[in-house]
């Protein structure tokens, strides 16, 4: 097979490094496996398919919040200019705006770069489908449903780790 499983990009550690910003950014890329370009065929399926699955979609506000950052990161040494910098970058936003694309092709890139153009005929198939429109349509709710559950997790899992170094520390005679 031309692109591997064990090759596959994960989307949340791209998600991930816009948010950290440049510190992230700085960390060296994972290099693909050395395949053949995608072609313009399929990265044409790869790009409709992220516009299907909603991953296009995570991506909406990406440029405002990176301009909006940018004229920020002037704020901390010029306090006075904000208002003047907030300005500017509502004026900025429509020129970085016009960049949106290039997201959806690197996303298409990728999954261009990881799977076969039938693989990704395949995957848009899923996605066009009335399961997969659902999965799109229900994604930011199951999302949303499991990180409430995760959180409420780690706070019992905190509240009984506390309470284990507590007792071990008592054991050693201290007394938190």
């Amino acid at each position: 097979m031309r692109r591997t499983i064990a090759s596959r990009l994960g989307f949340g550690a791209l998600f991930l490094t816009l948010a950290l910003g440049p510190a992230a950014a700085q960390q060296p890329p994972v290099a693909p496996a050395m395949s053949p370009p995608p072609s313009a065929s399929e990265m044409q399926v790869a790009r409709e398919l992220v516009q299907v699955n909603g991953e296009a979609n995570s991506f909406v506000g990406v440029m405002q919040n990176l301009v909006d950052g940018a004229a920020l990161a002037f704020v901390q040494t010029n306090p006075d200019l904000a208002p003047q910098l907030r300005d500017v970058a509502v004026a900025l936003r429509p020129e970085f705006e016009k960049r949106q694309s290039e997201i959806v092709d690197m996303l298409a890139l990728a999954y261009a770069n990881h799977f076969t153009e039938d693989e990704l005929k395949q995957a848009l198939a899923f996605f066009k489908s009335p399961v997969g429109q659902k999965l799109v349509s229900d994604r930011p709710a199951i999302v949303q449903q499991a990180v409430q559950s995760i959180q409420q997790w780690g706070v019992k899992i905190n509240a009984e780790a506390m309470e284990r170094v507590r007792a071990e520390m008592k054991k050693r005679g201290y007394d938190l």
